[in-house]
């Protein structure tokens, strides 16, 4: 099948390319077996009329010619005889040719008076004749001994029939006749047509049925076809559903990342310019009397102390209340680049705490989502203030690195460590607001720690909005 023929019948759907298939098959078929019908129809046509004819014959011969010892040329009496049965006679319209042969291929008489006395080699039809077979065949005339034949007629049916002596039975001669095809013919041709008919009808009905079951088949097929594209859509319909929900969800939590700093940095301001005021305010006015009631000299030791006393309670307040402003504060990070807001949250770790972190922060990360800035700043704050509190000298390092639209960032000690589960089921609120802060953007967060082998905090975040809506 050429590749022009090929591609439109792949179009087709399945159930007509296996129609068509099925059609050739049984086309095939059809004259395979007709074909082969019609030349067992031929052979048995032949044989019947091969059969008739020799039992016909032998009576003949048995009454007429049962002195004829065979051997030679027929004397004039025999051939006589012969003339008056298959020249003068009725027989001739049916037996349009007769010839008697000898065991050498010779013609011992012949209704042609002038076959007679001719030599010719000895065929396979004759030599089987001789062995005592009956042979039949549709002969076209074209051997050497039908030419005379061949001239009259285009196809004959010719018979020959072994001729036994009348005493011992042996075979003496063999007679060859021809018969016209013209009733035979018919006869083959309408059996011939009937067959064909018979065989066209039951291949329509074998393709009738087959046509059938591919059909009811394929309405099946089609059916659950059409109820797998209709899951299909619905299932496209939740996905588009649900991608716009985790779009809205990421959106959500990009803004709650903002208005939460945004929240915090109002608190920051509020502790600043209320209670640091007031405490700063009380500072001074403690200050001020503290000088005068030393002054008057009239304060006893006790009172002394209990001032002094105070007074470092509300420095250290204050302090607290600064220190606790700050930290809820972000520095502004909106111009900065992730690479130095990255390093910007160490270095206000090491400031505050005055250790040194070794750090490595890949230059290349610069633009990012401002929710992923002030993420990936209070992680670094929260896990760095966790290694100050919980592992003193565990040796803190940082690394911020970028990998395929993303941002890696791993914060690892050599602390005491500890068992994350019981952490978790502690309320250590500092681990889940990490977690949470880095769920919202679409990021993963992991944390690798055990008792005695120090503490590996890692988190992942997408560096783009799309990146964080099909995360």
């Amino acid at each position: 099948m050429s590749l022009a023929t090929k591609k439109p019948f792949s179009r087709l759907s399945f159930s007509r390319q296996f129609m068509l298939a099925i059609i050739a098959v049984l086309l095939i078929g059809m004259a395979v077996i007709g074909t082969w019908l019609g030349r067992q129809i031929e052979n048995s046509e032949v044989d019947r009329a091969a059969a008739i004819s020799a039992i016909y014959l032998e009576s003949i011969f048995a009454a007429q010619l049962h002195d004829w010892p065979g051997g030679g040329i027929v004397d004039n009496e025999t051939h006589a005889v012969l003339d008056r049965i298959f020249v003068k006679g009725p027989l001739h319209r049916e037996v349009l040719r007769f010839k008697l042969w000898d065991a050498d291929g010779r013609i011992v008489y012949s209704s042609d008076d002038a076959q007679i006395g001719l030599r010719f080699p000895v065929g396979k039809q004759l030599a089987t004749a001789f062995a005592g077979t009956v042979q039949a065949r549709i002969s076209d005339l074209d051997e050497a001994d039908n030419l005379p034949e061949h001239v009259r007629w285009p196809q004959l049916l010719e018979v020959y029939v072994p001729i036994r002596s009348g005493t011992q039975g042996e075979i003496i001669a063999v007679a060859e006749f021809y018969h016209s095809m013209e009733s035979l013919g018919r006869d083959i041709r309408t059996a011939q047509h009937r067959s064909w008919l018979l065989v066209t009808v039951i291949t329509l009905a074998i393709y009738l049925l087959l046509f059938g079951l591919v059909r009811r088949a394929n309405d099946t097929i089609r059916d659950q076809q059409r109820d797998l594209h209709h899951q299909i859509q619905q299932l496209h319909s939740s996905l588009d559903e649900n991608d716009h929900m985790r779009e809205r969800l990421r959106e959500a939590g990009v803004s709650t990342t903002t208005l939460n700093e945004e929240f915090l940095f109002r608190i920051a301001a509020d502790l600043h310019d209320g209670p640091a005021q007031a405490i700063a305010f009380a500072l001074m006015r403690f200050d001020e009397f503290a000088a005068a009631c030393r002054s008057c000299g009239l304060s006893p030791g006790g009172v002394k102390q209990d001032l002094h006393s105070i007074h470092g309670a509300l420095q250290s307040s204050l302090r607290d209340v600064r220190r606790i402003s700050s930290g809820l504060a972000m520095p502004g990070i909106a111009d900065l680049s992730l690479a130095d807001t990255a390093r910007h949250a160490v270095r206000n770790f090491e400031h505050v705490s005055g250790q040194t972190v070794k750090t490595e922060i890949d230059e290349a990360l610069d633009k990012a989502p401002l929710a992923v800035k002030i993420t990936v700043y209070r992680l670094l704050q929260e896990s760095l203030t966790n290694c100050w509190r919980h592992a003193p000298g565990g040796a803190p390092q940082v690394h911020v690195q970028q990998a395929v639209g993303q941002v890696l960032v791993t914060i690892t000690d050599q602390g005491a460590g500890f068992d994350p589960q019981a952490a978790a089921t502690a309320g250590r609120l500092g681990l889940t607001f990490m977690r949470e802060r880095v769920r919202l953007l679409g990021g993963i967060f992991e944390i690798d720690s055990a008792p005695g082998r120090g503490t590996c905090i890692s988190a992942r975040l997408p560096l783009s909005t799309d990146e964080m809506i099909h995360a």
